[in-house]
C-alpha cells in the first residue's frame, strides 16, 4: 500500500482498514481471488474487528463484578434452572420489551454471576449495560444530593442504559428520602429499559423494605408488573466451588 494512502486512511480513522489491506497484500492464498471477493473479505474482517472492539469496550464500561462470566459456564443442574430458559433469556428478547428480571435467593446461590453472564450476553449484542451494587448506588445519590444538576445528570445516565443491573437489592431497608430517589430512577426506566434486580429477599418483602406506604406502592408498580423472576437454587454454589478449588490446591501442594 502506498504510504500517502495509508497515512490518509489513518488520518480519517481508517488505520485498521489499512492494516487489514496490507495483510491481504502479503497473503499468497488470496492471490487468485477477484477484486470483489477480496474487497468483500476485507470489509467482513473490518466489521468483525470493529464489532469485537465495541463489545470489549461495552463490557469494560459495564463494570461487571465477573467480567468473564458466561452462559456456557453455568451449571444448570446445580442451579436447578432449565438450560432452555437461560438460552432464551440470553437471546435478549426481554430487552426489546423493556421487561425487568428478578434474581433472588440465598447468599452463595450464584445470583451475581448469573446477572453478569446475562449482562455480557447483552454487550455481545451491543446493548449498553451497567452493573452497580445498591449500597454504591445510594451512596452516589447521596453524594450528589446537594447538586441538583449533577444529581439529575447522574440519574439520567443510569436511566438510559439498556440494562441496569442492581446487585444487593434491598439488602437493607430504605428511608423515605432514599425511596424517593429510587422512584425517580424507575419512573425514567419503566417501559423504556430493562433492570435486573439481584438480591436475597423475595418480592413479597420488597414493599416493606422500600419503606412501605404510597412511595413503596409507586416503586413496586414500576417494577413487578413487567418482570420475569428467574428461579434460584437454595444450593450454596460458592461453598461448593470454593471447596473444589481448595481441594485442588491442597492436592497440588501435597503431591
Amino acid at each position: 500500500m502506498k504510504f500517502e494512502l495509508k497515512k490518509n486512511l489513518t488520518k480519517h480513522e481508517l488505520g485498521d482498514l489499512a492494516r487489514l489491506a496490507e495483510n491481504q497484500e502479503g497473503d499468497i492464498a488470496l492471490a487468485d481471488l477477484s477484486f470483489d471477493a477480496r474487497l468483500e473479505q476485507l470489509l467482513e474482517e473490518l466489521i468483525c474487528e470493529r464489532e469485537n472492539k465495541l463489545i470489549n469496550r461495552l463490557i469494560k464500561a459495564a463494570s461487571f463484578k465477573y467480567p468473564m462470566a458466561s452462559i456456557e459456564s453455568l451449571d444448570f443442574d446445580a442451579r436447578q434452572v432449565k438450560k432452555n430458559t437461560m438460552i432464551n433469556l440470553a437471546a435478549m428478547g426481554f430487552v426489546a420489551t423493556a421487561t425487568n428480571l428478578i434474581i433472588t435467593g440465598p447468599t452463595g446461590a450464584g445470583k451475581t454471576y448469573l446477572s453478569c453472564a446475562l449482562g455480557i450476553e447483552a454487550c455481545k449484542k451491543t446493548y449498553r449495560v451497567f452493573y452497580i451494587r445498591m449500597p454504591d448506588l445510594m451512596r452516589n445519590f447521596e453524594d450528589r444530593r446537594d447538586d441538583l444538576k449533577e444529581l439529575t445528570r447522574y440519574r439520567k445516565r443510569l436511566g438510559n442504559y439498556n440494562i441496569l443491573i442492581i446487585d444487593e437489592w434491598l439488602n437493607y431497608k430504605l428511608n423515605e428520602r432514599d425511596a424517593k430517589m429510587l422512584y425517580e430512577l424507575f419512573e425514567q426506566r419503566s417501559g423504556n429499559n430493562s433492570t435486573i434486580f439481584v438480591g436475597q429477599f423475595p418480592v413479597a418483602e420488597w414493599h416493606d423494605r422500600l419503606g412501605g406506604g404510597t412511595q413503596a406502592d409507586s416503586i413496586m408498580d414500576r417494577i413487578v408488573h413487567n418482570a420475569y423472576e428467574i428461579p434460584s437454587s437454595e444450593t450454596n454454589l460458592r461453598k461448593i466451588y470454593e471447596s473444589k478449588k481448595l481441594a485442588n490446591l491442597k492436592a497440588e501442594i501435597e503431591k
